[in-house]
Order: C-alpha cells, then sequence, then structure tokens
C-alpha cells in the first residue's frame, strides 16, 4: 500500500527520528521467535510492525482504540483498549509495545484523560495475558535521571518512573540510544543505562527493553 511505502522512505531518510532505532531494534529481536508464536501487537494501526511479525513466520493478533485502516489479511485485529483486554490469562508467546505505553491515557492537548496511572495498568494487563514463559518487548522515550515530565501528548519517562511501571517484569535485555544534535540532524548514540543516566536532554532519548513478566 502506498502509504505503507511512504512510510519506509520516511524511516530511511530519517524521519520519525526515534523509529531509526526502534524499528532495526525491534526487527532483530524477532529472528529469536520460534515460527508459528503467538504475538500482538500493541497499538497497531498505524504501525508497520504487524506486517513485518506476519512475514517473519508469526501468528499475530492487534490490539487498538483506533480502526486499521492498512491491516493484513492474516492480522487477528481486537479494537479494544489495551488497559482492559479482556483476552484469556497467559494467551502470548511475545507482546510488542513500540512507540505505545507514553501515549496510553493522554490525549492531544497533553492531558490525562482518567489518571496518571494507565501507563501501570498497561503493563499489568500485559503481565496478566503473557504466558510465564513470554516476552514483553517495548520502547519508550527516555531522560534518564531528569524530572519525569508528559510533553504534548506523551510521557518522557525518567529512571524512577520506567522502574515502577515494570517492577513485576525481570530485564532479560536493555539498550539505551542518546539523541546528539547537530546542525538540525540527529545521531543516536548507544550508551549503557549508567551513562544516560546522567546525561542532559534537549530531545528525549530512547529505552529499548525485552522484559519476562515475574509469576
Amino acid at each position: 500500500h502506498s502509504s505503507i511505502a511512504i512510510k519506509r522512505i520516511q524511516v530511511f531518510l530519517g524521519g520519525w527520528s526515534q523509529r531509526v532505532i526502534e524499528y532495526p531494534w525491534v526487527l532483530k529481536q524477532i529472528k529469536g521467535m520460534v515460527k508459528g508464536a503467538l504475538v500482538l501487537d500493541v497499538g497497531c494501526s498505524e504501525s508497520l510492525l504487524s506486517h513485518e511479525l506476519l512475514y517473519s513466520g508469526l501468528k499475530v493478533s492487534g490490539i487498538d482504540i483506533y480502526d486499521h485502516y492498512y491491516k493484513p489479511s492474516n492480522l487477528s485485529f481486537i479494537k479494544r483498549n489495551i488497559m482492559d483486554t479482556q483476552l484469556a490469562d497467559n494467551s502470548f508467546d511475545a507482546i510488542y509495545i513500540v512507540s505505545t505505553i507514553e501515549h496510553i491515557d493522554i490525549n492531544n492537548d497533553g492531558k490525562l484523560t482518567i489518571d496518571d496511572r494507565g501507563d501501570f495498568v498497561t503493563m499489568n494487563e500485559l503481565h496478566r495475558i503473557c504466558k510465564p514463559t513470554g516476552l514483553v518487548i517495548l520502547t519508550t522515550p527516555y531522560i534518564g535521571g531528569a524530572n519525569f515530565v508528559i510533553d504534548y501528548n506523551e510521557r518522557n519517562y525518567n529512571r524512577n518512573r520506567l522502574d515502577s511501571i515494570i517492577s513485576n517484569y525481570e530485564i532479560v535485555k536493555e539498550d539505551y540510544f542518546y539523541p546528539l544534535q547537530k546542525e538540525n540532524k540527529t545521531a543516536w548514540i548507544k550508551v549503557n543505562r549508567s551513562e544516560i543516566d546522567k546525561m542532559k536532554f534537549d530531545i528525549p532519548g530512547l529505552a529499548c527493553l525485552i522484559l519476562k513478566p515475574i509469576k
């Protein structure tokens, strides 16, 4: 579809600056999945990810509160709020939540639509529907040791807030990327957590995590 092609070009040219890092990182993690595994793509309606997951031979469900106009024919789409999926316990081998957790329960004016704990509710729901042997693959904006803020329509996670929402998970893998800006261009530099937690940010960095639910 033409819109998918346009998004691919934007990623290649450096549009969606975080996506330049997120998509290759996430696709690298997919390579370890067994073909036929049951996976969930959270916030799938404007994403290329479900297409890539299907192409990799996985059985994919997608969930979003918005209609999925470019839904692949073999995607099982659920139009529902991720905070209350109504899905069975221990349903999925992997759950992908890429650049999504920061937006949950926040409208376009940067105001919370219910309360300040939509991200906690979501991570608890993912914990419930992920198999004990399964994984949650999470990416989100990250600002290290700075104060947690809601900027426009997304949360910028600091160390304490990120640790809090994943407290019932084991961290299997964690990678962090710092946005080095020069002449209106951004280069993403991979750093460890102790380094990024000491850095200052003009725009948010990126946290990419693989999590295993503690059950």
